[in-house]
């Protein structure tokens, strides 16, 4: 994804407010309000803005190089279509039936001419693809390789054994074929996220038109069974939608009027109309195609150094051949079939496919896994990063909160119900566009409206209601016209309602707290995680949070500029710190974070775009998860190098001292690397059972 910055303004306003209430709403812009209440308010107001437009082209099958890419030369695609697969096994199976037929059955010249025709069927493609080689200059081709050990062997009078090592060669690239072929439809899956086509609305009609053809703005029909083409908001109908493939979340998610849509989640149900918000190029579905796309191209430290390595390898190894097939004979140590038989060997060995396949596909299994987990990686580096992560510093609205408020609890005296009380505080609040005041009124169901009303500075609001005269407010209010009341000191803001002069109870307004916040800190600290919280809210709303997530520690009231000064200090105490937030005031410390990670379902522009990876969910969890999948991919990468080079350094040091076959040798270079394949593909996302 790019990192433009797109229109981060911080904007400083003024409001009145009447709520009584002191809060904070992190969303994209700031605000400080002087309120009534006497509090400090600060708002960060979401307005999106994004000004990339892309094209998504679909026509390929994957976005990642499956080549051998090696140093070596190969330069050969291991995935295989499935005409492939059906002619290899063709191939296969009749050099097979040839070749017991020969070994079984014949003698002489019959089982000579029959042995080679085994070999020609099964090796025809790659003595062919080692030709063109040499033709275009690749002396070390792993086709090239393979084919002068073969004839090397024939040659020296070994027919069946040349034979078969063709087979297993061929074998072990079918079955790599196959293996990688999984890959490429895991990615595949995310690559068709986002439909080419959208029912838009025509003259009162709904037209099939190309996606890109669509604007902010514009009507569009989701029929049953359909992907959702673009972000919008929903006008006509109710659904069930599955966002698996967005957030992971295996449950459908219930959609009516109001509600918003996500490009590439399937309409499960009924029939849906909705508001596009945006274009296919800015839509959700896009960006996490581009970020994909770019992060399976781009290559973590360890597979450089494997395609540093492999340079290397390559070439020692067949100096070394040469050298094990002429010097002993010259030095009168054996005989020159013997020694050249070794030598041909190590030239099986030499080509390091094993490590330089299997690398990048951990990685990119990594990523499918991480996609369909519902987060979004920049880069496969990410990954390595998150490995060695020692703290994580979490936002609180947003991130551990839902960032909306809430009527949480109403408290009620003798003689008043906690309807009533909801209703003449909704009342007063009704024409307040604060969102404290709003929660108030949300929770009311309108039964009163009020005949008149005053603000209050610094303390709330007055008025008359169904004849009544009611207060709502702080404490001073209360302490101003003289009315004894109870200090309320639970978690969240306190409105306090007085009726006709006496007090009539307390409404808790608080921004709720996500179901699986506690349960992703508990998993960050069994990684064995320092876990803190950052946020510009006040202290003891702060502590409150922590205590109930369990966060031991705190840092409250800060500035954009204080996280991440904070964050520095963190780095200092603990080592490579990782961030979670959502608002713009986040982007700068998303940035300064070893791994900057954004919640993306509520998330602002900037954040997604100042972030190494983003949650498109709405639970923290997929952090830790995040984390557990970036250990394995990284265990496996390491496992992979291990056993591929320990399989060719053992058979190396036997085919010198005379202890190893030409089978083996093809195992430690085909069979080495279909082991590591399939070690690799234990991380692909199971595959989804049709719907």
């Amino acid at each position: 994804m790019s990192k433009d910055v797109k229109h981060e303004h911080e904007h400083e306003h003024e409001h009145g407010c009447c709520c009584g209430h002191g809060h904070e709403h992190e969303h994209e812009h700031e605000h400080e309000h002087d309120c009534c209440c006497g509090h400090d308010h600060e708002h960060e107001h979401e307005h999106h803005h994004n000004h990339e437009h892309h094209h998504h082209d679909h026509d390929h099958d994957c976005c990642h190089d499956h080549s051998c890419g090696c140093g070596c030369g190969c330069g050969h695609d291991h995935a295989h279509s499935t005409d492939d697969i059906k002619k290899d096994i063709i191939f296969i199976v009749t050099s097979v039936v040839l070749t017991l037929v020969g070994v079984l059955f014949l003698e002489g010249i019959a089982k000579t001419i029959v042995l080679l025709a085994a070999y020609l069927i099964v090796g025809g493609e790659i003595l062919w693809n080692a030709l063109k080689g040499l033709l275009r200059g690749n002396i070390v081709d792993e086709n090239v390789l393979m084919s002068v050990a073969t004839i090397g062997a024939i040659a020296l009078g070994d027919y069946g054994e040349g034979v078969m090592v063709m087979l297993l060669y061929r074998i072990g690239e079918l079955l790599q074929g196959i293996a990688v072929g999984r890959s490429q439809s895991s990615i595949k899956e995310v690559l068709d996220l986002r439909p080419d086509t959208v029912r838009l609305e025509e003259n009162g009609e709904f037209v099939v038109k190309h996606a890109e053809e669509a604007k902010a703005g514009d009507r569009y029909e989701i029929l049953p069974g359909d992907r959702i083409p673009l972000d919008g908001t929903v006008v006509e109908g109710e659904s069930f939608v599955d966002l698996s493939a967005i957030t992971g979340e295996s449950v459908p998610v219930h959609v009516a009027a109001g509600d918003e849509l996500v490009s590439g989640g399937i309409n499960k149900s009924g029939r849906l109309v909705a508001v596009a918000l945006r274009e296919a190029g800015e839509s959700t579905a896009s960006r996490i195609i581009r970020a994909v796309e770019e992060a399976s191209e781009s290559k973590p430290r360890m597979e450089n150094f494997i395609t540093r390595f492999a340079r290397i390898y390559t070439p020692a190894v067949m100096v070394l051949t040469l050298l094990v097939a002429v010097i002993p004979p010259l030095m009168g140590l054996g005989e020159w079939k013997e020694w050249i038989h070794r030598g041909l060997l190590l030239l099986v060995i030499s080509c390091p496919c094993a490590l330089v396949l299997s690398v990048p596909l951990t990685f990119f299994a990594g990523l499918a896994r991480q996609s369909s987990n519902g987060v979004m990686l920049k880069a496969a580096n990410v990954m390595e990063t998150l490995c060695g992560v020692k703290a994580v510093a979490l936002d609180k609205t947003g991130t551990i909160t839902r960032g909306n408020f809430v009527v949480t609890k109403a408290d009620c005296e003798d003689g008043f119900e906690e309807a009533e009380l909801i209703e003449l505080a909704a009342a007063l609040e009704a024409k307040s566009t604060h969102p404290i005041a709003h929660a108030i009124v949300s929770a009311a169901n309108g039964a009163y409206a009020a005949d008149s009303m005053e603000e209050v500075a610094g303390c709330g609001v007055k008025g008359s209601v169904n004849g009544k005269t009611v207060l709502a407010g702080n404490s001073k209010h209360m302490k101003k016209e003289n009315i004894s009341y109870r200090e309320h000191a639970e978690r969240g803001t306190t409105v306090y309602v007085a009726v006709d002069g006496k007090y009539a109870g307390c409404i808790v307004i608080d921004d709720t707290i996500k179901p699986q916040s506690k349960e992703a800190v508990a998993m960050m600290k069994k990684h064995g995680l320092d876990v803190e919280l950052l946020t510009g809210d006040n202290q003891a709303s702060a502590a409150a949070v922590a205590k109930e997530v369990g966060i031991e520690n705190v840092h409250a009231s800060l500035m954009p500029g204080d996280k991440l000064d904070t964050l520095k200090k963190i780095r200092a105490e603990h080592g490579p710190v990782a961030f979670v937030g959502d608002g713009i005031n986040d982007s700068v410390v998303l940035s300064g974070a070893d791994v900057g990670c954004a919640m993306g379902a509520g998330g602002t522009d900037a954040a997604v775009e100042a972030a190494d990876m983003v949650i498109m969910g709405d639970e923290l969890t997929a952090l830790p998860k995040a984390i557990d999948v970036s250990k394995r991919t990284m265990l496996i990468a390491k496992e992979n190098v291990v056993f591929a080079l320990a399989i060719k350094l053992i058979v190396m040091i036997l085919g010198i001292t005379g202890h190893a076959e030409m089978w083996m040798a093809v195992f430690a270079d085909v069979g080495a690397a279909l082991i590591c394949v399939l070690n690799a593909v234990r991380l692909l996302p199971a595959k989804k059972a049709a719907k």
